[in-house]
């Protein structure tokens, strides 16, 4: 596997069989998109039938993932970043140097250098966008016009962003399909010393729920203080470990001041990013995700595969991801009082957690396997890549 580096506008090429493909992403975040792309490069990589160039970040989440396979990189200059329209002529150029037959782009923020790279480029690539946030206005006026005008395929995470993309793109319905995320199945070899470093305060409660994602309002974990006050005052023995970075710090500040305020602190532990998430998740009784819209929702299907029950908000891609009161359960979005009810269920009844657990886990893994969603992609990408080189 080839890898390339470049500040300028930090994406990652690859090769497939006889076809040579680039997939860009120069997000630097460690959300499910980065993740994603970052797995996405490790299973190409392992393909005999895939020369896999990368280009990413410097220190960036899909750059780790690179190191760990001892991968060398290649750096440019950082300040063509603010630059777009040097990137996509550098970009065009690595295009046209390369025989570049598609582009595959995860991240929103790449579309504009990207789409003007094709248009700079000699050999017009095939662009393929995998579209994984929530879509809420229009991008129908000139500029979008031109910019989507370059696209060939949108491939969305759930129906729901399916819907909005057909909706707010100036794009037909055939040119907008679906394409789950997948997940690898869970390795639980030594989760039990995992879980003792990982404790804290959860060794001295009965139940534990684990809540993963970065530290902001919009992923609700307030809602999970108001929820433990609820069942603090009906004697519920109960523990909670939020893991992830902080992304708000004033909502940080004010998530412990609530904590402490709800004399709370001897049931709440905060610990930072996890590279492996699914490698703790079966330290928790339940995992739960509060965002108020989530496009997908990775870490339900993680937490699924690990065989933990979840509790997830009934809006956005998440009803996709649960069938309720059967491979978990439903709450209305920033529902403080329905998240203490849910949890009660659960804590009170063994058997039908286990039950959540047990059918949410067949579940991830028929619908939301890795191997299963990356197969697909790859061949899309090969039909799409493949139909340009047959109309040549």
């Amino acid at each position: 596997m080839r890898v390339y580096y470049f500040s300028a506008f930090n994406s990652f090429v690859l090769m497939v069989d006889e076809m040579n493909i680039l997939v860009v992403c120069t997000s630097a975040g460690r959300g499910g998109l980065e993740l994603h792309a970052r797995r996405e490069a490790r299973f190409l990589a392992d393909d005999a039938a895939i020369n896999c160039h990368l280009v990413a970040q410097e220190n960036s989440c899909v750059a780790e993932c690179v190191a760990d396979g001892g991968v060398t990189p290649l750096y440019l200059n950082w300040c063509f970043k603010a630059l777009p329209l040097l990137s996509a002529i550098k970009l065009a150029r690595y295009i046209d140097a390369n025989e570049i037959d598609l582009v595959h782009f995860h991240w929103g923020d790449d579309q504009p250098f990207v789409a003007l790279a094709k248009y700079f480029s000699r050999r017009k690539p095939q662009l393929v966008y995998s579209r994984h946030m929530a879509i809420t206005r229009y991008k129908k006026g000139r500029y979008y016009r031109f910019i989507y005008g370059q696209l060939d395929l949108v491939l969305t995470v759930s129906n729901q962003v399916r819907k909005e993309a057909i909706e707010y793109f100036p794009l037909a319905p055939a040119q907008i399909k679906l394409l789950y995320l997948g997940v690898p199945p869970a390795n639980t070899e030594h989760s039990s010393e995992r879980c003792q470093q990982l404790s804290g305060v959860a060794n001295n409660h009965q139940f534990n729920v684990g809540m993963f994602g970065r530290i902001e309002h919009g992923k609700g974990q307030h809602l999970l203080v108001d929820a433990m006050a609820l069942l603090e005052a009906g004697g519920l023995d109960l523990s909670v470990t939020i893991i992830g970075h902080v992304m708000d710090q004033n909502y940080a500040e004010q998530l412990m001041k609530s904590i402490e305020a709800k004399g709370l602190s001897n049931r709440f532990e905060f610990v930072d990013f996890i590279d492996n998430p699914m490698a703790v998740m079966p330290c928790f009784d339940v995992i739960t995700l509060l965002t108020y819209s989530e496009t997908f929702g990775l870490v339900l299907v993680e937490a699924m595969r690990a065989g933990v029950a979840v509790i997830g908000t009934n809006s956005g891609g998440v009803p996709e991801i649960i069938i309720d009161n059967e491979t978990g359960l439903l709450i209305p979005a920033g529902d403080a009082g329905a998240l203490a009810n849910a949890l009660a269920r659960l804590y009170e009844d063994e058997a039908f957690k286990k039950s959540l657990a047990q059918k949410g886990k067949q579940r991830g893994d028929t619908m939301f396997d890795e191997m299963k969603n990356f197969n697909a992609l790859v061949a899309v990408l090969k039909d799409v890549a493949g139909t340009v080189k047959d109309n040549s």
